[in-house]
């Protein structure tokens, strides 16, 4: 039987050799971050070109124009989300990141322990705090200055980040068989198949919320507007609408033309009943 006072002996010295581990691999960690951070930046572009509407920033109308700033973007909450689930799910399923694997990274649990999904959830949910106030500046800290090189996040979680070699017990970090990474290759295909087909048939009402938005063949005394059923043809596609002023109602028809960039307005018509 192993005693309390045997078991501590056995962790202590697994926590000094995590620690170790840990602070040979920080400057690792800042290149496998910057590497991710591209690639999300990449994946954060196409999700932002696909599914984001223009919205104005900043300026103003007038009735000859107007001088403004505008994004194209989704709405931030999402944004998160998808930055949480590309850190959180080859985390959980591998142990890595993208960044981490280029790197040879792994993260493991500090006291020598196997790595569990929920610390590898609860180490990605205080990702956002360790950005803070800007460029990861709080976690870059953190790992620097903490004697087991961990940020917030990993300090919630009980884990830290060390070189693949140091972690060749499987229970170290998370490891998936082949039919979880079969799954995680289709749900990836699927996802492409859909971006692309969304890119095509959904994204024209988008585009024409973002002309809408920027006043951009609405004139500024429109206030809403609906469309009706589209005309499609190839590389085109044409809508009926209504638009409502706050003296009356305009119909008309907005067309569409698909480029290599994606859809832009190529006729916009309108006229309004007295």
């Amino acid at each position: 039987m192993i005693s309390p006072t045997m078991a501590v002996a056995a962790v202590a010295p697994a926590l000094s050799d995590r620690a170790g581990f840990a602070r040979e691999a920080r400057l690792a960690r800042f290149r496998a971050l910057i590497i991710d951070m591209v690639v999300f930046g990449f994946i954060s572009l196409v999700v932002n070109s696909v599914y984001g509407v223009t919205e104005v920033t900043s300026g103003f109308f007038t009735a000859s124009g107007g001088m403004y700033s505008t994004t194209t973007a989704v709405a931030w909450p999402w944004l998160t989300l998808l930055g949480g689930l590309y850190f959180t799910i080859p985390e959980a399923m591998f142990g890595t990141t993208p960044g981490k694997y280029w790197m040879r990274l792994k993260v493991v649990r500090l006291d020598g322990r196997p790595l569990g999904v929920g610390s590898v959830v609860v180490r990605n949910l205080l990702k956002p705090v360790d950005f803070l106030p800007l460029l990861y500046l709080l976690g870059g800290v953190l790992v620097f200055n903490t004697p087991g090189s961990q940020r917030l996040g990993d300090i919630a979680a009980g884990t830290t980040v060390v070189y693949q070699p140091r972690a060749l017990d499987p229970r170290a970090t998370r490891t998936s068989g082949q039919t979880a990474r079969r799954w995680l290759a289709i749900t990836l295909a699927a996802a492409a198949l859909f971006t692309i087909g969304f890119d095509y048939f959904g994204r024209p009402p988008l585009v024409i919320q973002g002309l809408f938005n920027e006043r951009l063949s609405f004139g500024p005394e429109v206030i809403s507007y609906s469309l009706g059923r589209p005309r499609w043809g190839f590389g085109q596609v044409t809508y009926p609408m209504t638009l409502r002023t706050r003296t009356g109602t305009c119909t008309g028809e907005v067309g569409l033309t698909w480029s290599l960039v994606g859809w832009n307005e190529s006729a916009n018509s309108y006229s309004c009943l007295s």
